[in-house]
Parts: C-alpha cells; sequence; structure tokens
C-alpha cells in the first residue's frame, strides 16, 4: 500500500513533467487522507497558479504556511503569485519572511531583488543590487543574476555614475559566463547609449537580434539608436518590426520619425492604430495627434475626435478623459480660443504633464489677455548656427521638473556656446525668458542626463551640438558658482506680480519673519517616495520658534489635513490668507488654476524655508530664494529636520590646475 510520503513523491514528479491534471488528482487524494499535510497543500498552491488560478492558489498556501509557519520555499512561491497580481509590497513581505527562515534561499534573494528593481523609486535601487550580489555569493557563475544586477545598477546611475561603469561590467559579465545571453546584449547596449556610445549599442543590438531574431524590445532599442545617430529610414523599419513583434509602444516613435520625415500621413495612421493597439502609450499617442492635428489646422475634427474617443482596452471606457480634455483644450488654444480652453479643463484634476502644461498655459494667456497682451516668442534669427533644442520640455513631469531641466539644458548651451530653442512650457511662460521656438530637423539625443551632467560639470569634454535632447532630465549638482546666472534667469515676469506679489504682502502684514514649509503627500505616496512626517517640524518649530521676530508660518501643501498640525504656531495657508483679506477688501485672491506659482512664490521669497523630501518643488524654490537665512530639509534616516545649503561649493580644482 503506497504511503502519503509515497504518494507526495509520484505526485511531484508528475507536477514536474507537466502532467498536472493528475498531480493535482493525487494532491487532493493526499489531502483527503491527511487534510493538514502542508507540503500537499503548497503543491496544490503551485499547481493551481500553472492552471491560472491565482486566488486559489494564494489561498491554499497560506493554508499551508499556517499548518508549517517555517517552510521558507513556500513563502517564497507566495511572494511569486502575489507579484503576478501586483500586489508588491505583500509580496516583498513574503520574501523577506522567507529570508528570514532560511537566509540562504537563493529564489527568495532574487524574488525580493527582482521586486525592488520593478517597482523602482530611489529607496528600493541600492536595496535590489544588494540582493542580487547576495545572489551571486550564493551562485557566483550565475549569468541571469548579473544581468539583473546590470539592470538595477543602471537605474542607481541616474545620480550616481559610478554605478553606470559597474552596470556596464555586471552585463559584460554576464556574456562572459553565456555569450548567447540576447538580453545581456540588448541591456549593455542600452547602457552605451546612456554613456554616448552610440556606434558600440549598435553592435550590441544586433548580436542581440542575430540570437533571437525579430526580438520586439531589441528591435525598439535599436530604433532609439538608430534614430539618434540620424539613421531615419532604419529607425522606421526596426520600430515598424517592433510594433509587428508585439511592442505596440514603438507605434509612438515610430509616429515621430514619420513626422520627422515629413511624412505626416503615415504618421496620423500609426498614431490612430496606437489608439486602438493593446500595451501603446496612449497618453502619448493621444498628445502626437492633437499636436498633429493642430499643426494642419484641423481644429474642429479635432476636437470631435477626442470627445468621442474611448479606447476599448480599458475596463473603464473614461481611462483617457483627462488626455482627450487635455488635446480638445490644446485645439481652441492653437485657434487663439483661450476662453474655450481655459473652460474645457476648468475644475479638472490630474497629474499628467500635459494636462498641467496646457491648463497652465491657458491660465497664464488669459491672464495676458484681458490685459490687453500676447506672449510673442521670437524666432531663432540664424538656425544654421549650433543650436539645441528638448521638445519634450513640457511634457515630462510638471513646473519644478521642467524648471530643472531647463537649467541644466541651458547650463549647457552657454558653455558651449549654442543656442538653445524650447516649445511652449509653463516656465517660458511665468519666468522673464525669450527663448527661440524649434526651429525643427535636429536628431534627437535619448538618455542624455548624464552625458550633460558631465558635459556642463567638465568631466567629458565631447559637446553634441544640433541635437534634440529628450526628457527625462535634471542637473545632478547645483553649484554655487552657477547660482547668480540660475536665479538671473528665472525671475517672474512683471505681468504676474499682481496675482503673487499680494500673498507675500500679506505675511508681511502679520509679522516680520515669514517661515514657509512645504508638506508634499499626493502622488509621492503612490511613488513611493520619502514622506515628509509633520511632526518633525513640529519639533524643530519649537525650538525655533522663541528666537525668531514676530514670526508667522505659512503651509504650503496639497494636503490641507496636515495643516491642523501645526496649530500651536497659528498656520495660514493661501486659502486662509484669501478669505481674510477678503474680509478686510484686500487684494489676496487665489489664482484659479495657477495656485501652485502663488504657493511657489512664497516659498521663494520666505525668510526660513523648509522643503519637502525628494521635493523638486520645494528645492526649486530654494534654489531661487535670495532672502532666506535659513533653508532646512528632512533627515528620513534620522527623523528629524536638519540645515542645509541649496547650493553647493563647486569641488576643488586639482593640484596644478590654474
Amino acid at each position: 500500500m503506497t504511503t502519503v510520503a509515497e504518494a507526495l513523491q509520484i505526485a511531484v514528479g508528475l507536477h514536474r513533467t507537466g502532467r498536472l491534471d493528475e498531480a493535482r488528482s493525487l494532491y487532493l487524494r493526499i489531502l483527503e487522507a491527511d487534510p493538514r499535510n502542508a507540503a500537499a497543500l503548497h503543491l496544490l498552491g503551485l499547481s493551481e497558479r500553472r492552471l491560472g488560478r491565482r486566488d486559489k492558489a494564494i489561498e491554499l498556501i497560506r493554508a499551508a504556511l499556517d499548518i508549517a509557519p517555517d517552510m521558507a520555499d513556500a513563502c517564497c512561491n507566495l511572494a511569486g503569485i502575489l507579484s503576478d497580481l501586483g500586489r508588491v509590497d505583500e509580496a516583498a513581505a513574503a520574501q523577506r519572511r522567507a529570508l528570514a527562515i532560511d537566509p540562504a534561499l537563493e529564489a527568495a534573494h532574487h524574488g525580493l531583488a527582482s521586486l525592488l528593481c520593478s517597482r523602482g523609486g530611489p529607496r528600493d535601487w541600492s536595496a535590489s543590487a544588494a540582493s542580487f550580489r547576495r545572489v551571486l555569493r550564493l551562485s557566483p557563475q550565475r549569468a541571469e543574476a548579473y544581468h539583473d544586477l546590470g539592470i538595477a545598477l543602471r537605474q542607481g546611475g541616474a545620480v550616481d555614475a559610478g554605478a553606470l561603469v559597474q552596470a556596464e561590467a555586471s552585463q559584460r559579465t554576464a556574456l562572459v559566463l553565456r555569450p548567447d545571453f540576447a538580453a545581456a546584449h540588448m541591456n549593455l547596449g542600452n547602457l552605451l547609449v546612456e554613456l554616448g556610445q552610440l556606434d558600440e549599442a549598435l553592435v550590441c543590438f544586433r548580436r542581440s537580434l542575430a540570437i533571437e531574431p525579430e526580438q520586439g524590445s531589441a528591435l525598439y532599442n535599436q530604433g532609439n539608436v538608430e534614430h539618434a545617430a540620424g539613421l531615419a529610414d532604419a529607425a522606421v523599419d526596426s520600430y515598424a518590426r517592433a510594433a509587428r513583434a508585439g511592442v505596440a509602444l514603438a507605434l509612438t516613435r515610430l509616429a515621430d520619425v514619420l513626422t520627422g520625415l515629413g511624412r505626416e500621413g503615415e504618421a496620423e495612421q500609426v498614431l490612430r492604430l496606437a489608439l486602438t493597439s493593446p500595451g501603446s502609450d496612449v497618453a502619448g499617442a493621444i498628445d502626437m495627434l492633437s499636436a498633429l492635428l493642430a499643426r494642419q489646422g484641423r481644429y474642429e475634427e479635432s476636437r470631435r475626435f477626442f470627445a468621442d474617443y474611448r479606447y476599448p482596452h480599458a475596463g473603464d471606457p473614461n481611462r483617457f478623459r483627462i488626455e482627450c480634455l487635455t488635446a480638445i483644450a490644446e485645439s481652441w488654444l492653437a485657434a487663439g480660443e483661450v476662453d474655450r480652453a481655459v473652460e474645457v479643463l476648468a475644475g479638472v484634476h490630474g497629474h499628467g504633464s500635459r494636462f498641467f502644461t496646457v491648463k497652465s498655459i491657458a491660465g497664464l494667456q488669459q491672464v495676458l489677455a484681458r490685459q490687453g497682451k500676447r506672449l510673442d516668442r521670437p524666432a531663432n534669427p540664424d538656425p544654421s548656427q549650433p543650436r539645441i533644442c528638448s521638445s519634450t520640455l513640457a511634457t515630462h513631469g510638471r513646473f519644478a521638473h521642467n524648471v530643472l531641466e531647463y537649467v541644466l539644458l541651458r547650463l549647457y548651451a552657454e558653455k558651449f556656446g549654442y543656442r538653445l530653442e524650447t516649445p511652449d512650457w509653463v516656465g517660458g511662460y511665468y519666468f522673464d525668458l525669450d527663448d527661440p521656438r524649434p526651429t525643427g530637423g535636429l536628431k534627437p539625443m535619448h538618455f542624455a542626463r548624464r552625458i550633460l551632467n558631465d558635459l556642463v560639470t567638465g568631466r567629458r569634454d565631447d559637446p553634441r551640438p544640433d541635437v534634440d535632447i529628450l526628457s527625462p532630465l535634471f542637473l545632478f549638482e547645483h553649484r554655487e558658482e552657477w547660482r547668480e546666472r540660475v536665479q538671473s534667469w528665472l525671475r517672474p515676469r512683471p505681468e504676474w506680480l499682481g496675482h503673487v506679489d499680494p500673498v507675500m504682502q500679506a505675511l508681511k502684514a502679520r509679522g516680520n519673519t515669514v517661515v514657509a514649509l512645504h508638506i508634499r503627500r499626493g502622488d509621492f505616496v503612490w511613488f513611493r517616495y520619502t514622506i515628509t512626517e509633520t511632526s518633525w517640524y513640529v519639533d524643530w518649530l519649537k525650538a525655533l520658534w522663541p528666537t525668531l521676530d514676530r514670526p508667522v508660518l505659512y503651509i504650503a501643501t496639497d494636503d490641507p489635513a496636515t495643516i491642523a498640525d501645526f496649530a500651536e504656531f497659528a498656520p495660514v495657508s493661501l486659502d486662509d490668507l484669501a478669505r481674510d483679506d477678503l474680509a478686510k477688501g484686500g487684494s489676496v485672491k487665489p489664482w484659479t488654476g495657477l495656485e501652485f506659482l502663488q504657493d511657489f512664490h512664497v516659498l521663494m521669497n520666505a525668510d526660513v524655508l523648509g522643503v519637502s523630501a525628494h521635493s523638486g518643488y520645494s528645492q526649486l524654490a530654494a534654489l531661487l530664494n535670495r532672502n532666506a537665512r535659513l533653508f532646512v530639509e528632512p533627515d528620513a534616516s534620522a527623523r528629524r529636520i536638519k540645515a542645509y545649503s541649496p547650493w553647493t561649493a563647486s569641488p576643488a580644482a586639482p593640484s596644478g590646475t590654474p
């Protein structure tokens, strides 16, 4: 007679050979005889996962762990199923539980590292790399782990040049161990693009495709490099093949290249295909089609199309409603109907970059129109001279992100004597800038942030003129030597002072020392950025407050509930000032849709400024603030507030350098 242990061994054999129905039947028979057999529950859960019944799989594996809580492999497998369902935090907790039980469980280290790498965010990248390194200590010849470590290090390379070098070495090690590793060839190519080595990157993509022909991701990335290298026809071919291979994201890239080639009819067909294809960049396709129709003066057609458009592959038919409303507003702006554009987006709240740009520019144009003015931007007087552009300046991030990108671009342009062209963007309207409009005809420069930072800081000297430098970009250092120059660029236009100055005047009427704090919540919670705890600022204020001359506390926040945490300091917000000023017949009024500029003006002019962790908005205000005698920021590791300097001293020149 077969024992339970023998039956379990037979079932595992069936499971491993893919005979799931037979294995599942045997697991069920074992559980009839022994309902608390944790191994059978665990393995039955795995068979349910293979059959696509993930919820049932989770139920069974959790039942196994209730009986045998020290089953590390069950915790690890539970994490895999939770990850499949997008329940990343629960999955990470399950992997950590597995490692607490068995610190040498390689699969759990790899699973946790992969979760942290895919979840993203500054807090996760270094932890992900550390976990991949633990995998390699356990299995030093594992090519896949070197490949995955390279990806994690590349993410960290956004702010650490050394990480990019390590990432390259990791991918090359993966290829030494496994020369036919197509994904490692492709990801090494992506790294080389970021390091500015386009020819070497193309070689990597071709090697990857020689191993796995028509692999969509490799074709897509090859198209990026071909486009950047000026090989537009080759890029068209690569993007089209990538799209046929199932990489729908390639459609918007294909449309962009076709537009640059003057083939707008084909570009329009591709964009309309993207709007009906699963997995495509729908928001990007909406933006691009909207711009194309506006260029051709097809305003009414654009408004009708986007009023009726519904993405067919979303459970919520209104999934892209805000993007469509943005396109409609943009068509009114292009037609010179500013009030109609403002009306379309009035009361609409969103976080998208293009939505923010169109809504804000419409509001600013409306103010100018009511003053009998308009912003007439200059053309480039001589496009034949070296120039750069960033056509994506208004499409990635919002106000502060755009401004910080602009600072890097302008530092680069001025250092090498290039003229900077910019599209319409909020900072270009708000600040007193006169950069010419894009002339067009420039090759794209992808993944440029590291190269540009190295160029403006003198770490490399191979500048690239006549390129369209694409987002994301940001400045890694804020050197004191640039402070006066940057602050001179970024001053509000006189036309806006009537909306922003009264707020500061009302604060000065309440006291002699304006203390302004920025408390960021909102999308920081979704994106897992460090959250500044109000208690840290309260403790800091208790010590500071008695030392100040008639202080008044201003809170700028996207979460008004946090203001009550500062009650003992009688805090005020923009709404408070407007309400009190209204009773006195004053001039403080919320600037509808542009309140963020009034908050920014206060942060930019406060006497004491406290920023929010990882907030480009308040950190930009600190960089531009000429008045503050004290800047403070959160120290999340110490759970306190500390003083800091927004601008840092330039590195000392090497010995012997004049």
